[in-house]
């Protein structure tokens, strides 16, 4: 079912301001923090309606989107569901639940517009801005912009000012299809893949991860969106496995073979190069160890669990979605009898030692009792903080297709430094 749209009012406005060129105009009552944000860019009444003008043809509204009743329509089940990990857990909640007002907030068009690319970037960076980079929010909907094609979100993703990153020693399967864009994921469909922060098992993850739908799936046909706000996650789990972890750190483990038909992702795909010497480029410049086996690569890397970001310290890492035991619920891996180090990826605590099963299933249980999800439509352009903001996908049937994009944080904190 379509999502609802109706126009975002807000009764408690405490004052009126003329909205000048080129900045945010809004008409909302929020507590005093989200006031003072909407304060730096100005009010202005506009029809109950919190828009964006910027003198391009894009004026951008904020949107009541009613998820509850999608949710309704087409529960999602995650307890029990197959092909995904650790769900026989009595802890994971019976279905997924819908988004919350402002995670994440919603934009779309006032007006039907036939807006560039590019005009749709300049209206896109101002909201993000505000919304993300300035006001600590983890995720930003635009909904409705006249944007079609992988090509489409390239040409806005590379106008957007911001420090674009390559995949570079990324797990995921994925294929590059325009500039600085590729699938999201090129996993099987019914695989359900797991609430994580993109690239925490390395050095140099994205502080800015942005989605686009290519294909929707078919309403009822699975396939939602999962999100989580990290900053829910480090106060559920257990004191005694923080401590741990923060004791020994994780030790990430990847090996990846020499162009290899099956499942294996290839070290040539990932690195995209057939050079070994640009591979160990990479190792030495991320503090990251390697060796080679024949032509077949293994590399591993031991990272704190936590990072501090913005003055917070964050549960960041990818301890349960990295480890082995993924792959037992893996249609293409989950009858695989190798060692777990032979599996393309796996985790350890900083010493070495394996980790418990019953931590990774404690793990489990707390991303998905704080996620939510919907599904996206044609055109979607879903932007998260990955700091503040997890990605995961539920398995679906029919057709889905998204693209993505990375951005480096281009920018340093004062309450970092």
């Amino acid at each position: 079912m379509a999502a609802i749209l109706v126009p975002a009012t807000r009764s408690e406005m405490l004052r009126t301001v003329t909205a000048m060129r080129n900045r945010i105009i809004f008409t909302l009552t929020h507590d005093s923090k989200e006031t003072a944000m909407w304060n730096r860019i100005g009010f202005k009444v506009h029809k109950n309606h919190m828009s964006t003008s910027f003198g391009t043809e894009v004026n951008l509204v904020e949107t009541h989107v009613d998820w509850g009743s999608q949710a309704k329509l087409h529960p999602a089940r995650i307890r029990g569901r197959k092909w995904l990990p650790g769900s026989a857990s009595p802890n994971y909640p019976e279905f997924l639940k819908p988004p919350k007002d402002g995670f994440p907030y919603v934009f779309t068009p006032q007006e039907d517009t036939t807006a560039s690319p590019e005009e749709c970037a300049v209206a896109v960076r101002k909201v993000v801005r505000e919304v993300l980079e300035r006001s600590n929010n983890g995720a930003v909907l635009f909904r409705g912009l006249p944007l079609q094609t992988a090509e489409d979100f390239s040409r806005v993703v590379n106008s957007l000012g911001l420090k674009l990153m390559w995949y570079e020693g990324g797990v995921a399967v994925r294929s590059e299809i325009a500039k600085g864009v590729n699938t999201a994921s090129d996993e099987p469909p019914e695989f359900c893949i797991e609430p994580h922060n993109e690239l925490s098992y390395t050095s140099h993850f994205p502080e800015k991860i942005i989605f686009f739908c290519l294909d929707p799936p078919s309403p009822g046909a699975g396939g939602e969106t999962v999100i989580s706000d990290v900053r829910e996650i480090l106060p559920r789990l257990d004191k005694d496995v923080v401590d741990k972890f923060e004791k020994l750190g994780v030790m990430y483990w990847h090996h990846l073979p020499s162009h290899t038909p099956g499942a294996y992702l290839s070290w040539q795909k990932s690195f995209q190069t057939e050079d070994r010497a640009v591979v160990e480029k990479h190792m030495l410049e991320n503090n990251t160890s390697w060796r080679w086996e024949d032509d077949n690569l293994s590399w591993w890397i031991t990272l704190p669990p936590m990072f501090k970001y913005r003055g917070k310290k964050l549960w960041f890492c990818s301890v349960h979605v990295n480890n082995a035991s993924y792959f037992s619920a893996h249609p293409l891996w989950f009858n695989k009898d190798i060692p777990d180090h032979h599996f393309p990826f796996h985790t350890y605590y900083g010493d070495g030692t394996d980790i418990e099963a019953e931590v990774l299933q404690h793990i489990r249980d707390v991303h998905w009792q704080v996620s939510m999800g919907f599904q996206l439509q044609k055109g979607d352009f879903l932007v998260l903080n990955n700091m503040y903001c997890q990605h995961a996908r539920l398995g679906f049937t029919g057709k889905r297709k998204l693209a993505v994009a990375l951005a480096m944080q281009d920018q340093v904190y004062p309450e970092d430094c």
